[in-house]
């Protein structure tokens, strides 16, 4: 099945054959008729949802009279260049496009500064967000043959490019850059012999940037991935996955082959071929975005050379990324500074720490497979924090959340959420994750003295049964009803007899001593019972999975 734009079409046939009925029964085995439905609902659902292996491009990039080839797309998915032979003579030239409302825009030309004839027509690449634009050229000044330089967006066009210098750039040749998400990592090949089309002798390299912002010495991969001719790599987002080509390894297909090789416990394993993407021909430049799903590369289409996408193999695809991004201000826009810090929640590990830029902006990549805490701390403490919590433990991810967070002075009304206040299991004891949440709950108490906090914890779920059926019903309610009835005593007289029956009732509402836990450790960190206050409720839940426990603080009146 072939996707454009990523929208499916699926057509089901559920009947394919004429179904008679025999007017003459008198009745029908409904059995059969919720069975079919069953089945026919399943496989619909299974249709819709299940992913195209390929996906072409839309036509605003795929026109049927023009040839389009290399494509290296941005993390985030919304920026692309590519080559196309869309220009004067037919000669192969640099496109840039970017997508609007999750369409592309018509494709422009690069600007003239970086589409140049000294070019090395493949060796360009884009930042993880798609602002800078790198690409291998002769152009002047320069350090020795070809040299990778970066141009960076503004507004509709791009600056005058800057040549990366020393120790990136070298008397040899240095083409096609790919930089981790935070640009603190660049891969690149350096050849004995390079051309406006081709390299030779090439090898793979990596540096690292320094805390002053200047490059390390590059090193050489290994010599299980430079075998002799290694070129264009790719890392992916999640910075341990490298794709490659090369026409040196053991198994090759024909002319250049796609590899992949991951960085596992301080080694690159040995590189695998991409079959499901390797031909006869070159198979060299393509793209991966954060989500790590699908590998973009051009290919042979009807009438002209298309980008499409394949859908990587699971043994084979890298870890999905989530790109987050965001801006912290006050109420009125301004951008406010700030600490944002991110918890692996799985492990409790901080993975990251960092600053919101001068317009307040942040950008982060999450990996998928676990859980995490967005943690957004003003510099003065009787001003409001921000966190949240995201989970990647599932079987699809978001390409990306955006977050605007705003830090303000604290106001009657204004809600603190507390995602990261967790209890162990089935218990009202605070799980040790919780404290840091509550601290900053309590820096925040403490600084406005003239309020009171409403500590409300709220269970949409509550369940009960007379007998603890679940483990989860570890409450316990007994109830004691006295009741009368008329007997006769020995004597045969008629008297009043009292009776008591007790009912118990097992239920899973821990919201109240939920509350006090709360508390009790604000107390402990200074906090004047006299400033708190409790509010709880439990309610059903009509479906399983709809169970919740929301637990907040809201400022009230004191």
């Amino acid at each position: 099945m072939i996707i454009f734009d990523n929208q499916p079409s699926v057509q089901l046939n559920i009947f394919p054959t004429q179904i008679k009925l025999n007017v003459k029964t008198k009745f029908i085995n409904m059995k059969y008729f919720v069975t079919l439905f069953l089945l026919i609902a399943s496989s619909f659902n299974a249709l819709v949802h299940a992913q195209a292996k390929i996906r072409k491009l839309s036509n605003v990039i795929n026109h049927p009279s023009i040839n389009v080839y290399a494509p290296y797309t941005s993390f985030d998915g919304n920026a692309l260049v590519f080559l196309s032979d869309n220009s004067e003579d037919n000669l192969l030239t640099m496109f840039y496009t970017f997508k609007e409302n999750a369409d592309w825009r018509d494709p422009v030309v690069a600007p003239k500064q970086i589409n140049t004839r000294l070019n090395y027509l493949h060796g360009y690449a884009l930042s993880a967000d798609g602002k800078k634009l790198y690409f291998t050229s002769t152009k002047a000044p320069g350090v020795g043959g070809y040299d990778i330089l970066v141009s960076d967006q503004k507004g509709t066009t791009w600056s005058d490019p800057q040549n990366l210098g020393m120790p990136i750039n070298t008397r040899g040749h240095e083409a096609c850059p790919s930089f981790t998400t935070d640009g603190n990592t660049v891969y690149f090949m350096r050849a004995e012999k390079m051309d406006q089309n081709k390299a030779e002798n090439s090898k793979i390299l990596v540096a690292k940037k320094k805390s002053t912002g200047q490059w390390d010495e590059p090193v050489e991969l290994p010599a299980n991935i430079n075998t002799g001719n290694s070129q264009a790599p790719r890392i992916m987002a999640d910075g341990e996955t490298l794709i490659f080509s090369s026409d040196k390894m053991p198994g090759n297909k024909g002319g250049m082959d796609l590899y992949v090789t991951r960085f596992q416990n301080g080694n690159w394993t040995n590189p695998v071929g991409l079959d499901f993407v390797n031909t006869d021909k070159d198979d060299e430049y393509v793209s991966v975005n954060a989500l790590g799903r699908y590998l973009l590369r051009d290919s042979p289409g009807a009438r002209k050379n298309e980008l499409v996408e394949y859908l990587i193999p699971n043994d084979l695809r890298p870890k999905g990324m989530m790109k987050l991004e965001g801006t912290v201000t006050d109420p009125a826009g301004v951008p406010t500074p700030a600490y944002i810090s991110l918890i692996d929640l799985a492990n409790n590990k901080r993975i990251y720490n960092g600053r919101p830029d001068t317009h307040g902006a942040f950008l982060v990549y999450l990996m998928e497979g676990s859980k995490y805490e967005l943690s957004i701390d003003p510099e003065q403490s009787n001003v409001s924090y921000f966190t949240k919590q995201y989970d990647l433990a599932t079987d699809k991810i978001p390409q990306s959340e955006r977050v605007n967070a705003i830090l303000k002075s604290v106001n009657v009304g204004d809600e603190f959420s507390l995602d990261g206040v967790r209890f162990k299991g089935n218990s009202n004891e605070l799980d040790p994750s919780s404290f840091s949440d509550l601290k900053k709950l309590a820096r925040v108490i403490k600084s406005t003295p003239s309020l009171k906090f409403e500590i409300q914890v709220l269970l949409k779920g509550y369940k009960e049964d007379s007998v603890r059926s679940n483990p989860d019903l570890t409450e316990m309610v007994v109830d004691s009803i006295k009741t009368q009835f008329d007997d006769i005593d020995s004597l045969g007289q008629l008297y009043k007899h009292d009776t008591v029956k007790v009912k118990t009732m097992f239920h899973n509402d821990r919201t109240l001593p939920q509350a006090k836990a709360i508390t009790s450790y604000l107390t402990s960190q200074g906090i004047d019972q006299g400033n708190l206050k409790i509010f709880v409720n439990a309610i059903p839940a009509v479906l399983p999975e709809e169970k919740k426990t929301t637990i907040k603080a809201v400022a009230r009146v004191k």
